[in-house]
């Protein structure tokens, strides 16, 4: 039974990352409830027989709960220990990424490209996307 539950506790914690209406949670939930029952040999039927006895003795059920949490702790740290070894992992290679960068001086500031004169004159405004277009030579006022 301390098994069985933990495995039904750890269903219904993956369940918190599927989206939450209703017809997903039955979608996706049911087929792990149903993967978890049948590995360990019963059906939901035999659950609710088994859950309606520990109810009925309350001490034992806490008992069964010390040691599932217990289950659940250990599996958590184990978990926590590979991703933490993961992300230094991640850290380490960021790191000499970095290092293989060509490094700046460290008083000068970056200077922005120089453009090359083109022989017209500068736009008045800094808007790169658009350039008006050159009026032809022929172009007379509005009036």
């Amino acid at each position: 039974m301390i098994g069985l539950l933990t495995q039904i506790h750890i269903a219904d914690g993956t369940m918190y990352n599927t989206m939450q209406m209703p017809d997903s949670l039955y979608k996706y939930g049911f087929n792990k409830y149903e993967a978890v029952l049948k590995s360990f040999h019963t059906d939901s039927n035999q659950l609710k027989k088994s859950m309606r006895y520990y109810t009925l003795h309350p001490d034992i059920l806490e008992k069964i709960y010390l040691k599932i949490s217990d289950n659940l702790r250990v599996k958590s740290d184990s978990l926590n220990k590979i991703n933490q070894a993961q992300i230094e992992k991640d850290n380490k290679r960021r790191t000499d990424s970095l290092s293989k960068l060509p490094k700046q001086q460290q008083n000068q500031a970056p200077q922005p490209p120089k453009q090359q004169p083109t022989g017209k004159p500068a736009p008045h405004f800094n808007n790169k996307r658009y350039l008006p277009p050159n009026k032809s030579p022929n172009a007379k006022p509005i009036q």
